[in-house]
């Protein structure tokens, strides 16, 4: 074969050389969800990449130090959603609400690989599971709970605790993608495409939204104290 000025040498990539950060936080994001932390290292995910354990040191550091990048890499899609659909003036408390579901259904989509990581890791404390925790949820759970207390306290949905909130959006809608063997055990075809993904979650969204809103005539609700 007649080499070209873009052919690459053989062998794995060199430090400075190779994929882009992101094609290795999505193949980090891969190998941490089907294998958990324990079960990976850097050693075993730079021949899945095929890049050598010198450059995934060198960029990040350390096992840990690629787990928190990947998740960063991840989770700061779903954290910009939230932030811009919570703050947005144009949309009332119940749009904003039913629309950052979306949203996260849409993220679980698109990052199925993120849940089947906080399964490994939410049973047991750690600084990764503190991380997402104290990075991501933390920060969030002020700008939404303006809105859930004023949809509360004018008796529009039912008071509910904001961690039970947490897992319905979070996991539950998530589980479809996220758990592949499951579904397709189940018969469940996930939808594919950016319309049947946006179209299942809003419907998804509306069953959870069906399910908080107070009925009616039940009056306004106490707003609860966190």
């Amino acid at each position: 074969m007649t080499a070209t000025p873009a052919s690459r040498k053989r062998g794995r990539p060199r430090v400075g050389e190779g994929p882009d950060d992101a094609q290795l936080l999505k193949g980090a994001l891969d190998a941490f969800a089907e294998r958990g932390y324990d079960g990976m290292s850097l050693r075993e995910l730079g021949r899945r990449l095929d890049v050598s354990h010198a450059l995934l040191t060198a960029r990040y550091g350390s096992k840990e130090g690629l787990w928190f990048a990947a998740l960063e890499y991840a989770l700061a899609h779903a954290e910009q959603g939230w932030r811009q659909t919570a703050g947005d003036p144009a949309l009332d408390d119940l749009q904003a609400l039913r629309l950052g579901i979306v949203q996260q259904i849409m993220f679980a989509a698109s990052f199925p690989q993120v849940v089947r990581i906080l399964n490994h890791e939410g049973g047991v404390d750690s600084d990764r599971i503190r991380f997402v925790v104290d990075r991501f949820v933390t920060p969030l759970r002020p700008l939404v709970e303006v809105r859930l207390n004023r949809l509360r306290a004018a008796g529009q949905i039912r008071s509910l605790p904001y961690e039970a909130l947490h897992f319905m959006v979070v996991h539950g809608p998530a589980a479809l993608f996220a758990n592949t063997v499951e579904s397709e055990l189940l018969g469940a075809h996930p939808p594919a495409g950016n319309d049947a993904v946006r179209r299942h979650a809003e419907a998804m969204a509306d069953v959870i939204i069906f399910g908080l809103s107070s009925p009616p005539g039940a009056g306004a609700t106490p707003t609860q104290e966190n």
